[in-house]
Parts: C-alpha cells; structure tokens; sequence
C-alpha cells in the first residue's frame, strides 16, 4: 500500500477506532407446561431483566408463534423433534451468536438443560433452572378428591408412560421416572434417560458441554406439589416407602460424572438453592434479586477485539508516516488523533 494509500486507510480506521462498549451477555428463558412463551408470566419475567440490565437482550423460547397453540405443544409433541426446533431456533437469532445466559421454568428447565448437551450452538454461559424435573418425575401431581378427570388422567399415565405412544407424544411421559421401574424406563424413555445419560453407552460430548457451564444453578420450592418429588429440582431421589432423600452426590450420575455434574459442583459452578412457597411462586422482589445476582455479565465480542487488535496494528504503521505529510498543521491534527487512540 502506498504513504498515501496507508494514510487514507489510518483516517478510515480512526473513524472506527472508537473505544469498545460492553453489552450485557443475551437471555433465554423457557416457559413450563402448559404455559406460553408470551404468557403474561413470561413477560414479567422479560420485563424485570430488562428494567435490571438495560440494554440487555431477552429471547421467550416458541414452539408456535400462535400463544394458544405454543401452550398446546407443550403438552404434546416428541421432545427430540422440539429440541432440535429450538436449536435451530436460537441459532438463527444474530442476537445471541456470542452466546447467552438460559432461565428454564419448569419443564423449560430440563429442555434448556437438554440444548446445552446436545446443541450448545450458539453457548450457554450460566443455566438458571427453577423447579425443573432434571431428574425427572416419580409421579404425577396429586388430584382433588372431587377431580375424577384428573385422577382419570393420572391413572391412565402410570399405566401407559412407557407406551410407544405417551413416550412419542405426550410431554410429561417423556421425563417420567419410576425408580420402581428403572429397567423399563432405561428401555423405553423417549427422552430423559438419554438426556440424563443413564444408558449403558454414554454420550460424551453432553458431560462436556454441560460442564462447560461457567454456573448451573438449579431452584426448588421448598412447597412445591406440582413436580414430584421437588427435590428432582436438584436432581435427587426420595424412598417413596420411607420419604427418604438421597441426594444427588451419592448417585452414580455424580460419582461417574455421566454428565460433568461433578466437574461442576467440585470447581464450584453448581449451585443448589431454594426459594419459599409453591411451584413457580416467583415475587417479583425474588426474580429482581436473582437477575442482579446472576444476569447482565457486561461482555465484550471477540470478534470486536480481534478488529480493534487489526486496527492497532495498522494505526501503529501509519505513524510511521506521519511526519511526511505536506501540510504542518494537517499533520499536527492527525498525530493527535493517532496518538488519542493508542
């Protein structure tokens, strides 16, 4: 490149050479069954990140861009082939190409837990799950002794969970756990026992993508009815005989690290926490103090260091040139402003 060539491309680059700004990392959040991605719920949830972080991104994970109909898949449908939609989802949002952090609701937990170790693309950087069955559901939520269409469904799903038909297309079946039927859940799960890495071969790649979580922080409700047990939020067992809880730590899930869990609660990054009151009683105080604690990483795009590291460069060349500029006081000018911004 000629003096004069080098020069007009410095001039060009002073023009972008303005200091980088960090921008609050991305969130996705992902409702529970039988919600909807624009519920009134989830946009309060939107809102209270938005007024914590300004500036901030949030993406509302859809099945159906209709609401009623986005409610309704998540109830039905093949988790697989809802995973994979998701996937490629967020990886068509520009927005979050640099990665994001992930809020999972409910089931929307589990799920968000399920893209992390299979897609990852683009990267999960903290997983917040919130009364998620990670470990799945033992049994389903008790019914009103009044409620026999409730108890007709319960009584219906205990029989026909491991159907080909409940494990293709009805959502909870999909995560259903009864240890009094571990073999024929290892057999028959559409979902969970491969996501939880229970199978005798195991999938590498989803202990380290889960592990490369910088934090997974996982809520239960301390009077949580709805998922059963509550303490599959922190991914442990109960006795159904004696009621009692074994803890995550003692399963081989842990001890063998199927899924980098270990990894992450030995370097400090997973985090067992609890919050007052029912299945997703969430106070907006609660939610305020959450997102402060763990959302709005200010960040900045690596893309945009490597151009500013170009830039340096070819700034630091075109002082060479600047003392052969023709006019003093043009020259004067422009040595300022090199040296402003190196």
């Amino acid at each position: 490149m000629t003096r004069l060539g080098l020069i007009s491309m410095g001039m060009y680059l002073l023009c972008l050479a303005m200091p980088i700004l960090a921008s609050p990392r991305p969130v996705v959040i992902w409702h529970g069954l039988g919600d909807s991605y624009d519920s009134d719920g989830m946009q309060r949830v939107a809102a209270l990140i938005r007024e914590m972080h300004p500036g901030i991104f949030v993406h509302s994970v859809y099945l159906n861009r209709e609401s009623s109909q986005d409610s309704k898949e998540s109830l039905l449908g093949k988790l697989d082939d809802q995973l994979a939609l998701v996937c490629d989802q967020l990886a068509s949002i520009p927005e979050l190409k640099h990665g994001f952090d992930g809020l999972g609701f409910s089931q929307g937990g589990l799920f968000l837990r399920g893209y992390v170790e299979r897609c990852n693309s683009p990267k999960a950087y903290k997983l917040l799950t919130f009364g998620s069955p990670q470990n799945g559901v033992a049994d389903f939520p008790p019914c009103n002794a009044r409620d026999f269409v409730c108890r007709r469904r319960n009584a219906f799903l205990k029989t026909q969970a491991y159907s080909q038909y409940a494990q293709e297309s009805i959502t909870v079946a999909q995560y259903y756990r009864n240890p009094d039927q571990y073999d024929t859940y290892l057999e028959r799960s559409g979902f969970l026992a491969d996501i939880n890495n229970e199978r005798q071969v195991k999938n590498a790649t989803y202990a380290e993508n889960l592990s490369s979580l910088e934090e997974l922080v996982l809520y239960l409700f301390t009077e949580d009815e709805t998922v059963v047990p509550k303490e599959t939020a922190w991914f442990a067992e109960v006795d159904k005989k004696t009621g009692v809880v074994s803890p995550l730590e003692e399963h081989q899930i842990y001890i063998e690290d199927w899924l980098g869990l270990k990894a992450l609660g030995e370097s400090g990054r997973l985090h067992f926490c609890s919050i007052e009151g029912q299945h997703m009683r969430i106070t907006n105080e609660t939610m305020i103090e959450i997102a402060s604690k763990y959302l709005g990483t200010e960040v900045t795009l690596e893309s945009e260091k490597g151009e500013s590291m170009q830039q340096q460069e070819t700034l630091e060349e075109v002082v060479g040139y600047v003392n052969d500029i023709p006019n003093e006081r043009l020259q004067q000018i422009f040595a300022a402003v090199v040296r402003a911004y190196m």
